[in-house]
């Protein structure tokens, strides 16, 4: 599987940051986003961008669950056999055979483009928390103090990690299709 670029731009990380543009340690702030970025995959179960697969899905009561968000769907084939477009038709992430086998084992091998063209909002948000807690206190430290001077950074250390909460944000997007895929991915 090729690398997938992080879900954010350093430039990104910069304005959540509020620090000028350029002034951040380029290098950091880039590992810090592939961190997170993986992290945040990690959890989701989704790579957020947009491809096209061949995937084996099962065929229950004439219905395919298909990982979504789905774009389109080029080709349909049940038991070897390449369905004609009068033979399925879909609606949303699902996908309707209209004469299902009934070997209840049978796969539907579906060619379909899906996935997310842009990187939703809340995951963007997500992803430029985490990486700036990487960037701000790379140390995970709670308090720092100096003489008088004394900075908290946080209740809890996170640091590099995901907290409840978020992992609770991400759940919506872990697809729960049973996926096969066929080939190299």
């Amino acid at each position: 599987m090729s690398t997938l670029p992080p879900l954010a731009t350093v430039e990104q990380l910069e304005d959540w940051l509020q620090v000028p543009r350029g002034s951040a340690p380029a290098d950091t702030c880039a590992l810090a986003l592939r961190v997170a970025s993986a992290l945040v995959r990690l959890e989701a179960r989704c790579t957020f961008t947009r491809r096209t697969d061949t995937v084996a899905l099962r065929i229950v009561d004439g219905q395919v669950r298909l990982p979504g968000p789905v774009v389109s769907v080029a080709s349909v084939s049940v038991a070897g056999q390449t369905l004609a477009a009068s033979g399925w038709w879909r609606e949303g992430d699902e996908l309707w055979v209209t004469s299902p086998p009934c070997d209840p084992r049978r796969r539907a091998v579906v060619t379909l483009t899906h996935g997310f063209l842009t990187v939703p909002d809340d995951v963007l948000g997500l992803t430029l928390d985490v990486a700036s807690r990487g960037c701000v206190n790379p140390l995970s430290l709670r308090q720092e103090s100096t003489g008088q001077r004394s900075v908290t950074f946080a209740t809890e250390t996170l640091a590099m990690s995901l907290a409840e909460v978020e992992k609770d944000k991400l759940a919506r997007y872990r697809d729960q299709t049973p996926v096969a895929r066929w080939g190299r991915y």
